[in-house]
């Protein structure tokens, strides 16, 4: 009598072992997509940044040499060359904003993977 509770108690964890293979292997094959996902975002908002900062650059390269066209250039430049700090200084903190998302996520698969390895090898 012990033995049959015995056999359909390992017959309940194989089965309970095979779920959850099949469940890691399916939220790993998500994970995976919102990796990709996540990494199109990730490059997008990178080229954004970086067409930005050309098209402000051009700009304020257009303004400048209008200054020197004038009787006031240093002020002039001070002030072209204020609204260029502010300007790149906000798409700096964007790229800053966005590289310390992308850190933080990549932070975290890492722990799932490692927390996936741990689960595997108990």
């Amino acid at each position: 009598m012990k033995h049959r509770y015995l056999l359909i108690s390992l017959i309940a964890l194989a089965a309970c072992a095979v779920a959850r293979a099949q469940d890691s292997a399916q939220s790993a094959q998500s994970a995976e997509q919102f990796e990709e996902q996540s990494a199109l975002r990730v490059s997008e908002e990178h080229a954004r940044i970086r067409q930005s900062r050309a098209t402000e650059q051009a700009g304020f390269a257009v303004l400048e040499a209008q200054c020197y066209r004038r009787f006031a250039v240093n002020d002039c430049l001070i002030d072209v060359r204020a609204r260029r700090r502010d300007v790149l200084g906000d798409l700096r903190r964007q790229e800053i904003s966005l590289n310390d998302a992308e850190r933080k996520r990549r932070a975290a698969e890492q722990i799932l993977r490692s927390d996936a390895r741990a689960v595997g090898t108990r």
